[in-house]
């Protein structure tokens, strides 16, 4: 069996530590009140993701920055699934006191965090002829402490010189880009090099329009709109909409996202056309 997400379904939720050895859960973080995830593939060496997340522990409770991993146990009818969301850096942004208790809002930080600090060194270029999708790959896992997989590859048909002071997260993008290849982080954190999809994650028709919610709108090039959570669709992922009415009508690829969780999961989209 698997969750219908068409349909109705409870939502609990968690948020595990990471061991960054093993990359699996080692304890649960307490007090979590809020949770916010944010994703953006729309600038030029993007991070994908960053999160907010709100807390409230004894003051006395010590809270240590490291991997978080956020889950939602979902419950429809008799079958019940755990299904990872997201997985961050989460360090201590701002923090208050009362009566013994301390209020924390913590910030997360992308599994690539890592890789957008280290620096490639000076005059580092990819060379013509090699697979540019192992290289990427190679160069992200000698620095952060995520899984990277590879699907698919790519030669290089030129020399790629990196500017001075890159680093490696801006080098792999460059490299990337040359090959019509993106990344992708799934909710365990995992980092998949990959080509950008070219078929849809997500298909709002007449049965997919059942977790869209009123309010489409559009603006410069790019749609925005809310719906309900579905498994799968992240920045660089491709929507097919066959909505002519609501105004989504053809392939899009998605810009950013905006995942609120609460009841279930909230998703502020926005796409523009593939």
């Amino acid at each position: 069996m698997a969750i219908d997400w068409n349909h109705g379904y409870s939502t609990t939720w968690r948020v595990s530590k990471v061991d960054a050895g093993t990359w699996e859960p080692c304890g649960e973080l307490v007090g979590v009140e809020s949770i916010t995830v944010e994703r953006d593939g729309s600038d030029e060496s993007p991070m994908l993701e960053s999160a907010a997340v709100a807390v409230t522990m004894p003051a006395a409770e010590p809270f240590a920055p490291g991997w978080h991993r956020v889950y939602a146990d979902v419950v429809q009818g008799s079958y019940s699934e755990s299904v990872p969301i997201s997985t961050f850096w989460l360090d201590s942004a701002r923090e208050s006191w009362s009566k013994g208790v301390r209020r924390d809002e913590l910030s997360g930080s992308s599994v690539l965090r890592q890789a957008a600090v280290a620096k490639v060194g000076n005059g580092s270029y990819a060379l013509n002829g090699v697979d540019g999708a192992d290289l990427a790959a190679r160069m992200l896992s000698a620095c952060i402490d995520a899984p990277v997989s590879i699907i698919g590859g790519f030669v290089l048909t030129r020399n790629i010189v990196f500017d001075l002071g890159s680093s490696v997260l801006e080098a792999a993008w460059a490299v990337l880009r040359e090959g019509g290849y993106c990344l992708e982080i799934n909710g365990h954190g995992d980092v998949a090099v990959k080509p950008l999809p070219d078929e849809p994650a997500l298909v709002l028709d007449r049965e997919g329009a059942r977790i869209l919610l009123p309010g489409v709108k559009s603006n410069d090039g790019t749609i925005t709109y809310s719906r309900e959570w579905s498994p799968g669709v992240y920045p660089y992922s491709l929507v097919r909409g066959a909505l002519p009415g609501s105004g989504l009508d053809g392939d899009y690829r998605v810009t950013t996202q905006r995942l609120t969780c609460g009841c279930g999961i909230l998703v502020e989209e926005s796409v523009k056309v593939a």
